[in-house]
């Protein structure tokens, strides 16, 4: 392995340990109101199984899958510098779409929420 690919499987371990994390939070403030342990247990085994095939498959390409020790010590540099200098701002961008996501959902859930409400209510004229 030359040095070229060597640079390009540092950077693309940061990369990776940096975007692995990102999504990682993206996914537990999704489910945060998932308080059942086995649902987001599963969702985030499904996560890490992709992310490595992913991992894996950047490697291949890169270097024919040759693995060295420092590419996870890359990883886990990526995951520091997200923890430490963007997790704030990441998690108010999420928060921001969140928030716009629900804006625009609120029509059709005040929607569904009338319909239901009538569903009720017929069902109670009927008993």
């Amino acid at each position: 392995m030359n040095l070229v690919e060597q640079i390009q499987v540092i950077g693309y371990s940061l990369v990776f340990g940096f975007v692995f994390t990102f999504v990682y939070s993206l996914i537990n403030r999704v489910f945060y109101k998932y308080h059942q342990r086995l649902i987001r247990s599963f969702i985030q085994i499904i996560i890490g199984i992709l992310f490595g095939y992913i991992y894996y498959l950047g490697i291949f390409k890169i270097n024919n899958g040759v693995l060295r020790m420092y590419f996870f010590v890359c990883i886990l540099i990526g995951y520091i510098l997200y923890l430490n200098y963007y997790s704030y701002y990441m998690y108010c961008l999420i928060e921001l779409i969140i928030r716009m996501i629900k804006y625009i959902l609120k029509p059709i859930l005040f929607l569904f929420r009338k319909v239901d409400g009538i569903i009720k209510h017929i069902k109670r004229v009927i008993r």
